[in-house]
């Protein structure tokens, strides 16, 4: 819940809250775990003890989810973006040669990066496939997903200018 609600404010506010009102309550559940562990009854190879050592173990790491206001304390994030892979694992397994493997994976990336981004992917690929041949090597590089984005970005601002100025 307080994630949620870090989430939703900017970085300075989200650093405050973990600060704030996480550490304590990480510090606290590291220190009841340390405790239960030291005080002995748990069976080693029991699932209980096992997962309270895997807690401490990533407990060090915290420090960086505390400290960083762009960190996440799991990896949600990553493991939404390689589900659609891993779903279609086997599918992948015939693209042909391992050139075709190179450029299916060069296509999924240009793809999540437009889906992180908010772009339509359909819309970008058709876009920069039209363009491509006739766009200029040296800069290639405005045809990448986030520098197409601003470019678009500012085209329709300046689309926008122009059709007030006409009204």
């Amino acid at each position: 819940m307080l994630e949620r609600v870090a989430w939703a404010r900017r970085p300075e506010e989200r650093l405050w809250i973990r600060q704030g009102i996480e550490k304590p309550i990480l510090d606290g559940l590291t220190g009841l775990i340390k405790e239960r562990i030291l005080a002995g009854g748990l069976l080693p190879k029991s699932k209980f003890h096992q997962a309270l050592n895997y807690y401490l173990g990533l407990a060090p790491y915290f420090e960086n989810y505390l400290s960083h206001p762009d960190a996440r304390l799991d990896n949600n994030v990553a493991e939404r973006a390689v589900r659609p892979l891993t779903i279609s694992r086997k599918n992948w397994l015939f693209v042909g040669s391992e050139k075709g493997g190179q450029a299916a994976a060069t296509i999924l990336s240009l793809v999540q990066t437009c889906r992180n981004l908010n772009i339509n992917p359909q819309e970008y690929l058709e876009d920069v496939l039209r363009r491509i041949m006739s766009h200029p090597a040296a800069r290639i590089d405005e045809l990448l997903p986030d520098l197409w984005l601003e470019a678009r970005q500012q085209n329709d601002a300046s689309q926008t200018i122009s059709q007030d100025g006409l009204s």
